[in-house]
């Protein structure tokens, strides 16, 4: 039947109409048709969020990655092993000086010292100043060396305690296999670890990794 028919042609009785159907509308917007509400974000912006998105979740892993208990010292992990007939414990051990000899660019003292006293300590003098070095066999027979300072509290001493590198003078402890803080309050600032190297019957550091080293505070 026609909308606009207003008398049946039968019998003349009046029609009436039906209303006309509204266009549907949103329910947070009362009246706007729902065919003129666009989406405010537009599809540039959606990707720019969600590129957002990715990048904030991959900092946040990197973040919580680097900082997991246990993870290796990136220095000492590339270190080299001694070979040796036992395997190293340790109750109780203070560093012993040993001599070290400047030449040719680098800085080397003898691995049958460090082998006999299993914690050296020895200087790097320059022009410009002394710099105080550490090395040290790990428990597990790792080749350790690195500036012997704990930069906060100003302190060049330190020991082995069991499995530990104790501080003189703060008493802040560190793991000896990786230098992760175990108590103290100088826990971020362990000796540096400096790479080494055994060649022949010297361990060898290179000059320019100590004499350029700065102070991490």
């Amino acid at each position: 039947m026609r909308n606009d028919v207003k008398f049946c042609a039968s019998c003349g009785t009046a029609v009436r109409s039906s209303p006309p159907t509204p266009a549907p509308v949103e329910a947070d917007k009362p009246g706007v048709p729902a065919s003129a509400v666009r989406n405010p974000m537009s599809r540039k912006a959606r990707i720019v969020y969600s590129l957002l998105a990715i990048a904030l979740a991959s900092v946040f892993l990197f973040l919580f990655m680097t900082h997991l208990p246990g993870k290796e010292h990136p220095v000492i992990a590339r270190q080299p092993d001694i070979a040796l007939p036992i395997t190293i414990s340790y109750k109780h051990q203070e560093p012993q000086p040993v001599d070290a000899t400047v030449q040719n660019g680098t800085i080397s003292f003898s691995l049958t010292d460090l082998r006999e006293k299993k914690m050296v300590e020895f200087e790097y003098r320059s022009s410009t100043g002394s710099i105080p070095l550490l090395a040290f066999i790990s428990t597990d027979g790792k080749l350790i060396t690195a500036i012997r300072m704990c930069e906060p509290c100003n302190s060049s001493k330190f020991s082995i305690e069991g499995d530990e590198l104790a501080c003189g003078n703060c008493e802040t402890r560190w793991k000896l296999s990786n230098f992760e803080g175990i108590q103290g309050s100088c826990q971020k600032y362990p000796p540096d670890p400096i790479a080494s190297e055994i060649v022949g019957d010297r361990v060898v550091i290179q000059e320019a990794a100590v004499k350029n080293w700065k102070m991490r505070i």
